[in-house]
């Protein structure tokens, strides 16, 4: 039997992890998030750990408690590692405790790991105290939910007016009309202090001040959106930051489709130009049966040439080396060819030099100008993905090269959280084909809508033909000089 710890997430942020928490994340077998957990938090985990998102979020139920629960104590029994990955802190409003008893009933062992509540770290990081000397002694956290019998948040407004301190309500954006209404009509005065504050602690931050009597027709002015906190009292009109323009929101926020090693390296390159951004779907590398690989390993020698068209098929190749244990030593009479300089730097990690770069960085360039250099009899493995391009092996073919075509790995999308805020992304940016075909079957299924004329930004023309295959007229669709992840920075930068 296994065990399954719930670990905070914390508010947003994903440094505000505690160690303890990061520590669990990267043994764990499984982990199960939910939408509020930081989605960077899931490249703590270790190659292989399986990852289960069972959010949830207003008039869009992905799992329902009952099935979450059961999922928990179907990975548990079976002697897995299991985090169940909550935002926020597992026992405020998080339901943590409901999971833990379906665990007992099934006597799983389990531990709770503490997060960082949202309740006051994301006011905190907005400027705002929950307590102040002389102002606030005292604060109260109450869920902006509604009772599913009455159909608006049960609450006992009476006591909240007059319990002074400060007020702070979770999840209660689509109902803050009936929450100010409610308020003000128990006493309190229109005039109070109050700040709304979406996407806290991340870069995807907006906050609102306003007053009782305004916020509702002020929220759906300035575009709220959820997770928000609410915030009532005197302290919601404090603002405790000493940068107070790195809390705006971004003027850009570009949204990512990529597996996560391409994906960090756009959020590095873009952050410091001030562009915010959103993972919206997760290409995640998995490889298939290595047995081939290892076969051709046993009598690499034959071969004169490994064609590499991605960082990806360069780590399984050399994996499977190591897995094997087959000496490196025996490659040394082969040349290599990479598709361009992601995947010639990934080479360079294992100590070997490209022989070959093509001069654009796409398929057809690189078979074309390859079979001029490749002598009569010469042979050529191509270990790559599954998905891979026609255009290479058929111009291979032409040319009558010898080549052996070796499909090591497929890439699966799954959406991550970022793709609830399509709308208000600046850009979408898409680093290869099987990208965009997998983001329009994930965006599909899940019933989403583009917004009408939103800005494509993609790595070449291959998966630029994939773009206009699937969305046609309904995008602007920029494509990137070069074909590399720096041209597509550019373009975001420059947007």
């Amino acid at each position: 039997m296994g065990i399954v710890y719930f670990v905070g997430a914390g508010p947003g942020d994903e440094g505000l992890i505690t160690v303890k928490g990061a520590e669990k994340l990267k043994s764990c077998d499984v982990v199960i998030y939910d939408r509020l957990a930081c989605e960077g938090l899931l490249n703590y985990t270790k190659p292989g750990c399986k990852k289960i998102y069972a959010g949830k979020q207003a008039g869009m139920h992905y799992k329902k408690q009952e099935e979450i629960n059961q999922i928990l104590v179907d990975y548990a029994l079976p002697d897995n590692v299991v985090v169940r990955l909550k935002g926020g802190d597992p026992f405020v409003f998080g339901r943590g405790t409901e999971e833990i008893e379906a665990l007992e009933k099934c006597n799983i062992p389990y531990e709770v790991i503490p997060g960082v509540t949202s309740a006051i770290a994301v006011p905190e990081c907005a400027g705002i105290p929950v307590t102040h000397r002389g102002v606030s002694r005292s604060f109260h956290v109450i869920t902006g939910h509604t009772n599913t019998a009455t159909g608006v948040p049960d609450c006992n407004y009476k006591a909240l007016a007059a319990a002074g301190g400060t007020l702070i309500f979770m999840m209660g954006l689509a109902n803050i009309n009936e929450i100010a209404v409610s308020l003000i009509k128990e006493g309190m005065p229109e005039d109070t202090p109050v700040a709304v504050i979406s996407g806290g602690t991340t870069e995807r931050q907006k906050v609102l001040r306003s007053q009782l009597g305004r916020i509702s027709k002020e929220v759906k002015e300035n575009n709220m959106f959820s997770p928000a906190v609410i915030i009532a009292g005197e302290t919601a009109s404090y603002n405790y930051n000493y940068n107070k323009n790195k809390l705006c929101f971004s003027k850009k926020t570009a949204g990512i489709v990529a597996t996560r090693v391409l994906r960090e390296k756009i959020e590095e390159g873009l952050r410091i130009s001030g562009t915010a951004c959103v993972p919206v779907c997760d290409m995640e590398v998995e490889a298939v049966s290595a047995e081939g690989l290892i076969k051709e390993l046993e009598d690499i020698e034959k071969y004169n040439w490994i064609v590499f068209t991605s960082r990806n098929g360069v780590m399984l190749f050399f994996d499977a080396l190591r897995n094997s244990h087959t000496d490196i030593r025996r490659l040394s009479g082969i040349k290599f060819a990479v598709i361009g300089n992601g995947t010639e730097q990934q080479l360079n990690e294992y100590g070997i030099n490209a022989d070959f770069v093509p001069s654009e960085y796409t398929s057809a360039v690189l078979a074309k100008e390859l079979s001029k250099i490749i002598l009569p009899g010469e042979t050529v493995l191509l270990p790559r993905a599954v998905q891979g391009s026609r255009e290479l092996t058929d111009i291979f073919t032409k040319e009558s090269i010898l080549f052996k075509e070796l499909k090591i790995y497929y890439v699966k999308g799954h959406l991550m959280p970022g793709a609830d805020y399509l709308e208000q992304l600046s850009c979408i940016i898409f680093l290869s084909a099987s990208g965009v075909r997998e983001f329009a079957r994930l965006v599909k299924e899940n019933g989403k809508e583009l917004p009408e004329g939103i800005k494509f930004v993609c790595i070449g023309e291959v998966t630029r033909k994939a773009l206009e295959e699937e969305y046609g007229m309904k995008a602007c669709i920029i494509t990137a000089e070069g074909n590399n992840a720096e041209g597509v920075m550019d373009i975001v930068k420059e947007m």
